[in-house]
């Protein structure tokens, strides 16, 4: 079975993370199911894009067994490793549609930059969110700089990144990183679907002009080539070791 679906609804893509029980972790094989999906979507005659989630998590960002088996595989071998399943979940950004993500629930770590790697996106209001690379002990990946720069502006991504603290669907809708939300989850469908039926109104070619207006000077590479060489020094090292170990006995991690 599938990680990820897409179906059509009118000129409305959807593209759902389908790994519910796992709190739609980011694995290897969800990583290859995304960009196949992401394929596909590419070439539908629509105008929209909604990038949602099944079950309780938006994401809860990258699998732990997959980082895990990153710590055993050689060094010289993680940075390519990590490009590829970093650019399988971005392949979203590239898509000829206006994307937006439609976060219900917790979107940690990675799950919150393929949220950012949308044009826009909706949140709910107590949705738990959070860039926790530094307090798992590992290098920030997935473009995550850029992403949340672009999102919440230098000074707050940096206070983010370098704390790794928590914070919520109002704080991001406040700070600018979401258009729009709603108090409750059973209310942000209602305001995605209302966003996403705005957009699918207007014409065809001006999205399409706009869109790609709107990614220029927008190259990314060079900093996914850093994320990737600063996490392979990270799985090889104590401080992931330790931050892997606090997740699993759920208590705050001590780095040395």
């Amino acid at each position: 079975m599938s990680l990820v679906s897409l179906r059509r609804d009118g000129p409305v893509a959807v593209l759902r993370l389908e790994r519910p029980r796992a709190l739609n972790a980011m694995s290897e094989a969800m990583a290859r199911d995304f960009a196949a999906a992401a394929r596909r979507a590419g070439r539908l005659k629509t105008k929209v894009l909604v990038l949602e989630a099944a079950g309780a998590a938006f994401s809860a960002g990258g699998d732990l067994a997959f980082i895990e088996k990153n710590m055993k595989r050689p060094k010289a071998s993680l940075p390519r490793v990590m490009r590829r399943f970093y650019a399988s979940f971005l392949s979203i950004r590239d898509l000829p549609q206006v994307t937006i993500a439609k976060i219900h629930g917790p979107a940690i770590g990675a799950g919150l930059c393929l949220a950012l790697a949308c044009d826009l996106r909706v949140v709910v209001d107590g949705a738990k969110l959070g860039f926790n690379f530094v307090r798992l002990g590992l290098n920030p990946g997935m473009a995550a700089w850029p992403l949340a720069r672009a999102a919440f502006g230098d000074a707050r991504a940096r206070e983010l990144l370098f704390t790794g603290r928590l914070f919520s669907g109002r704080d991001m809708r406040d700070w600018g990183g979401a258009c729009a939300g709603a108090a409750a989850p059973a209310g942000l469908d209602g305001v995605c679907a209302e966003l996403a039926g705005s957009i699918a109104a207007v014409s065809a070619e001006s999205l399409r002009l706009l869109k790609a207006e709107t990614r220029l000077n927008e190259d990314i590479s060079s900093y996914l080539a850093y994320e990737a060489k600063g996490q392979a020094l990270a799985f090889k090292g104590a401080d992931l070791v330790e931050g892997l170990a606090a997740i699993r006995g759920r208590r705050s991690p001590k780095f040395s």
